[in-house]
C-alpha cells in the first residue's frame, strides 16, 4: 500500500516465490478512485554465473491492464563483470505493447583508482514504442577520515528530455572534525536550446556539534540565472538530534522560503527533516 500527497493511495496484492535460482512475482494492481490500477502483472528473474566474475542476468515480465484490455509483454538481459576494483554492466531490455516494439540499450562502469576515489560512467538509449532519447553522465566520488566529495555531470537528450535537450552537473563537499562540519555544493543546470536557461545554485552550510547527538547550524542558498537577470536568496537555522547511529532528526526555521535545483526546496517558516547516513561504519562501536 503505497500513499503519495501528491497523486493519492495505491494498492496492490503481490506473491512473490522462489524456485533454485529463479524468482517469481504476481501481482494484482487494486483499482483506484482516479480510474489506475486494475491491472495483473507477472515477472520473473533470475542470475546464471558464467565465471567467477562474469554473470548473466535474465528477466522476463507481462501485464494486463482489465480496465482497457491492453497487454504488455517485456524481457531483458544484462551481462555484469565485476573485479575487486572494477564493476560494469551492459544490458537491454525488449518490450512490446500497444504502441509497438521498444528497445532499451544500457551500459555502465565503476572503478577504484585508489582506496579514496572511485571513478564512474553510464549511458542509456531508448527506441521505439514512441521513444527516442539518450542519457550519458560521469561522477565521480572522494572520501577520506575528514573529507568527502562527490560529483556528476549528465546530459540528455529526446524523449527522456522532454525533447529538450539538457546538461546538469553538481558537486558537493563536506570538511568534517570532532565538534564542526561544513559543507558545500554547487549545481548547475542548462537547456541546450535556450543558452539564456543557465541556472547555477551555491550553498553552504555548517553544523557545530554540542554533544554526539546534539549539533546547531546555518544555511544559505543562492540560485542564479544570469540570462535572466534573477538571483534568489535562502537562508536558515536549525538544531539536529541523532535518534539512533546515522539517523537525525533535524528542526530549522527558514524566514523567507527557497525553491531550487532539484529537491532543494523549503517552504517559509518552520520544517522537519529526517537525515539519515549510511556508510560501513554504520552499527559499529568505538
Amino acid at each position: 500500500d503505497e500513499i503519495n500527497w501528491k497523486t493519492g493511495q495505491r494498492a496492490a496484492l503481490t506473491l512473490d516465490s522462489r524456485l533454485g535460482n529463479v524468482n517469481y512475482q504476481v501481482a494484482y494492481d487494486l483499482p483506484t478512485a482516479g480510474g489506475q490500477g486494475n491491472r495483473a502483472r507477472f515477472g520473473v528473474t533470475t542470475t546464471l554465473p558464467l565465471n567467477d566474475r562474469l554473470g548473466l542476468g535474465l528477466r522476463g515480465s507481462a501485464s494486463y491492464d482489465l480496465k482497457t484490455r491492453a497487454a504488455e509483454l517485456g524481457a531483458g538481459a544484462d551481462l555484469n563483470y565485476r573485479t575487486d576494483t572494477v564493476s560494469s554492466t551492459a544490458g537491454t531490455d525488449l518490450t512490446y505493447g500497444s504502441q509497438g516494439f521498444g528497445v532499451v540499450l544500457r551500459a555502465g562502469i565503476s572503478g577504484s583508482l585508489s582506496d579514496h576515489l572511485t571513478l564512474t560512467a553510464d549511458g542509456l538509449a531508448e527506441f521505439g514504442a514512441g521513444k527516442n532519447g539518450q542519457r550519458a553522465a560521469l561522477g565521480f566520488a572522494y572520501r577520506n577520515r575528514t573529507f568527502n566529495a562527490l560529483g556528476s555531470a549528465r546530459y540528455v537528450r529526446g524523449t527522456l528530455a522532454g525533447n529538450q535537450p539538457e546538461l546538469s552537473s553538481n558537486l558537493a563537499a563536506e570538511y568534517r572534525q570532532p565538534t564542526w562540519a561544513v559543507r558545500a555544493g554547487l549545481d548547475t543546470r542548462t537547456l541546450l536550446n535556450d543558452p539564456d536557461s543557465f541556472t547555477a545554485q551555491l550553498g553552504l552550510s555548517g553544523t557545530y556539534y554540542l554533544t554526539d547527538r546534539i549539533g546547531v547550524g546555518a544555511w544559505g542558498r543562492a540560485l542564479t540565472q544570469p540570462g535572466s537577470g534573477t538571483t534568489q536568496y535562502g537562508y536558515g537555522l536549525e538544531a539536529s538530534y541523532r535518534a539512533l547511529p546515522g539517523t537525525w532528526i533535524t528542526a530549522g526555521y527558514n524566514p523567507q522560503g527557497f525553491t531550487g535545483l532539484g529537491t532543494t526546496y523549503t517552504k517559509q517558516g518552520a520544517y522537519l527533516r529526517l537525515d539519515l547516513t549510511l556508510d560501513e561504519t554504520l552499527g559499529q562501536t568505538r
